[in-house]
C-alpha cells in the first residue's frame, strides 16, 4: 500500500471513529463513546485536571461533559500517519445545553490497535485553535 494509501486509509478510519465520538456524545452515552474512541490504557491531559491514565477515569470526565454539553462536533484539520501511529491536530465545537457554542483544541495520538486505530493519548483545551 502506498503512503498515500495508507494515509487516506487512517484519515477515513479516524473520520469514522469521530462520527461515532459526535453520536455517542449527544446521545449522552459516555461509557460506549470512550469504549470506541480509546485504546485499553489510555491518557489524557484535561483543562484543571491531572493526567488521566485509565478509561475508567477518561469515563467520568465524559460522564460529566454530556450532561453539561448538548452536542460536540470534531473537525479533523491535520492528520498525518507515521507507522502504527497517527497524529492529529483538531478543533471541536460544543454546544450548550442552552444553545450556547465554546471551542476547543485537541492534539491526538492515535495508535494501531486489533480491532481499528484507536486514541492512545488525547491533549485537549478550551479555546480556539486558529
Amino acid at each position: 500500500m502506498s503512503d498515500n494509501a495508507l494515509e487516506s486509509e487512517v484519515k477515513a478510519e479516524i473520520r469514522r471513529r469521530s462520527d461515532n465520538f459526535e453520536r455517542f456524545f449527544r446521545n449522552g452515552q459516555a461509557a460506549e463513546l470512550v469504549a470506541d474512541y480509546y485504546v485499553d490504557e489510555p491518557l489524557m491531559s484535561a483543562p484543571d485536571m491531572p493526567l488521566l491514565r485509565s478509561r475508567a477515569e477518561i469515563q467520568k470526565v465524559f460522564e460529566g461533559l454530556v450532561q453539561q454539553f448538548a452536542e460536540a462536533r470534531l473537525f479533523n484539520e491535520i492528520v498525518r500517519v507515521s507507522g502504527d501511529r497517527a497524529y492529529e491536530l483538531g478543533r471541536c465545537e460544543i454546544v450548550g445545553k442552552d444553545g450556547s457554542q465554546s471551542d476547543c483544541r485537541y492534539l491526538i495520538v492515535w495508535r494501531k490497535a486489533a480491532d481499528g486505530w484507536r486514541v492512545e493519548t488525547d491533549f485537549f483545551a478550551f479555546g480556539k485553535l486558529f
